[in-house]
C-alpha cells in the first residue's frame, strides 16, 4: 500500500511528490505520440489523416468519460480525506459500475454514429474508409480499455500516485511494442490504421485488468470486493451525474468554441492556420507540466476538504499556482525571445514565420494568467464546485473570445487580431478564477469551515 497523507506536512513537498509520478507518465506519453505517428506515416498520407480524423471523433465521446474521471477524483479524494476507507471502497465499486455501463453505452452509440459523424467533416473518401473502422474499433474496444483511466484517477484521489504511474507507463510500453506489429505487420500480417486502434485496445485492456487486480487485492489504499451483484445507490449516481454532467458540458462547449476560432483563423489562409497550429502545439508542450500540477491541486484540495482543512487546501492551491506560473513564465520568456528561431524549426515559409512569431510574442505574456486558470479550475473540481469553472469557461470563451476573435481582425486588418483576442481571454480567465477562488464560494456547498 503506497499512500501519502496530503493533509499534513510540507505543502511544497506534497505538491512535488504528488506531481512527480504524473510528470514521469507524461514523458512516456509524449515519447509515444511521435513513434505511433511515424509508424502510421509509413502507410500513406491518407492513413495519417485517418488517425487524425478518428482522434477528433474520439474526443467527442471521451468528454463524458473525462467528466466521470474528474468526478471520481473529487468524490474519492473527499472520502479518503475523511479517513472513511470503507466508504471509499464502496464508492469505488459503484463508480466502476457506472464506468462500465457508460463505456458500453458509448461503444454502442459510437459504432452506430461513426460513419455519419466522420462524414460531416468533409474528408475525402479514401480517408473516410480508413477512419471509420479505426474509430469503431476504439469505441467497441473501449468497453475494456476505457475503465483504466477511471481506475487510475480513483487511486490518485486516494493519494496513491505511484501505482497509476506504473500502470500507465506499462500500458504505453506495451502499446509501443504492439504498434509496429499490428500496423506494419512485423512478424505478422499488417492491419494498417485498424492495427493502430487494435494496439490501443489491447494495451488498454491489459492496463484495465492490472488496475482491477490492484483494486481487488488491495495493493493500494482502496480495495474493491467484486463478489456479488454490482450495487448502485441513487445518491452516488446523482452526484456523479451532477459533477460529470456539468464538467462535460464545460469541456464540450470549450471544444466547440475552439473549433469556431480555428475556422476564423482558417479564413486568413493556410499560412495563418499553420502558424496557429504550431503555436498551439508549443503551448501544449509548455503547459503539460502545468496540467499535471493542476491534477495535483484537485487531489490535494479534495483530501484536505475531506479532512476539514479548508485553509490548508486554499494555501496549497495558491502555492501550486506559483509553481505553474514559474514553469509557464519561463517557457513563455524563452519562446518570446526565440520566437522566429523556434517557429523556423517547423516551417520557414515567410508568412508562417511572420504570423507564428506574432502569435508567440502576443500570446505568451498571457501564459502567466493561463497558469493560474489551469490550476484553479482543477482546484474547483476537487472541491466539487463544477459550476464556477463552467461559468468562467463559457463567459470568457463564448462572451469574450468569440466576439473579439471575430471583430479585432477587422480592426488590425490581419490575423493578429485573433492573437490579441486569445491574450485578452487568457488574462480574464486567470483573473476571474483567482477572484472567485479567493471569494471562497467553493467552501459553502460542502459546509467546510476554515
Amino acid at each position: 500500500m503506497i499512500k501519502r497523507d496530503l493533509t499534513s506536512g510540507s505543502i511544497p513537498k506534497n505538491i512535488f511528490v504528488t506531481t512527480l509520478p504524473l510528470w514521469i507518465g507524461s514523458l512516456f506519453f509524449a515519447g509515444f505520440g511521435p513513434w505511433e505517428m511515424y509508424l502510421v506515416s509509413r502507410l500513406s498520407s491518407a492513413a495519417i489523416a485517418a488517425v487524425a480524423v478518428g482522434g477528433c471523433g474520439l474526443t467527442l465521446f471521451w468528454t463524458a468519460l473525462i467528466g466521470v474521471s474528474n468526478a471520481a477524483l473529487a468524490i474519492i479524494g473527499r472520502v479518503v480525506g475523511e479517513k472513511d476507507i470503507e466508504g471509499a471502497n464502496r464508492l469505488a465499486k459503484e463508480i466502476l459500475t457506472i464506468t462500465f455501463l457508460l463505456s458500453l453505452a458509448l461503444a454502442i452509440t459510437g459504432y452506430m454514429v461513426t460513419p455519419g459523424l466522420l462524414s460531416l467533416l468533409g474528408v475525402e473518401t479514401e480517408v473516410l474508409e480508413l477512419a471509420i473502422p479505426y474509430l469503431r474499433i476504439l469505441m467497441v474496444g473501449g468497453v475494456f480499455s476505457f475503465p483504466v483511466y477511471i481506475i487510475t484517477t480513483m487511486l490518485r484521489g486516494a493519494g496513491d500516485m505511484r501505482t497509476p504511474m506504473f500502470i500507465m507507463c506499462g500500458q504505453i510500453t506495451i502499446h509501443a511494442i504492439l504498434a509496429p506489429l499490428f500496423i506494419l505487420g512485423i512478424g505478422m500480417p499488417g492491419m494498417g490504421v485498424s492495427g493502430a486502434a487494435i494496439a490501443w485496445v489491447v494495451s488498454g485492456t491489459i492496463a484495465t485488468a492490472a488496475g482491477l487486480w490492484v483494486l481487488h487485492k488491495g495493493r493500494s489504499l482502496i480495495k474493491v470486493d467484486f463478489k456479488g451483484k454490482p450495487h448502485l445507490s441513487m445518491s452516488t449516481v446523482r452526484e456523479v451525474i451532477n459533477l460529470a454532467g456539468l464538467n462535460s458540458v464545460e469541456m464540450l462547449g470549450a471544444s466547440i468554441i475552439k473549433l469556431v476560432i480555428m475556422g476564423f483563423v482558417a479564413a486568413w489562409g493556410t499560412a495563418a492556420l499553420a502558424a496557429y497550429g504550431i503555436g498551439t502545439r508549443l503551448l501544449m508542450m509548455v503547459s503539460t507540466p502545468g496540467f499535471d500540477l493542476a491534477t495535483t491541486s484537485a487531489i490535494i484540495m479534495s483530501n484536505n476538504l475531506g479532512a476539514k482543512k479548508a485553509r490548508r487546501a486554499e494555501v496549497s492551491s495558491w502555492v501550486t499556482c506559483g509553481f505553474n506560473m514559474l514553469i509557464m513564465g519561463l517557457g513563455g520568456i524563452i519562446l518570446f525571445c526565440l520566437a522566429p528561431q523556434v517557429i523556423g524549426i517547423f516551417d520557414r515559409t515567410t508568412d508562417v514565420l511572420r504570423m507564428g512569431t506574432e502569435y508567440l510574442r502576443i500570446t505568451t505574456p498571457g501564459w502567466l494568467f493561463l497558469a493560474v486558470w489551469m490550476v484553479l479550475r482543477w482546484a474547483f473540481i476537487g472541491a466539487k464546485d463544477v459550476r464556477t469553472p463552467l461559468f468562467i469557461s463559457l463567459l470568457t470563451l463564448g462572451a469574450i473570445e468569440l466576439p473579439l476573435a471575430f471583430y479585432l481582425p477587422k480592426v488590425t486588418g490581419s490575423v493578429t487580431g485573433i492573437w490579441w483576442a486569445i491574450l485578452i481571454t487568457t488574462a480574464v480567465q486567470g483573473l476571474a478564477a483567482a477572484g472567485l477562488f479567493r471569494a471562497g464560494r467553493w467552501r459553502r456547498p460542502q459546509g467546510v469551515s476554515g
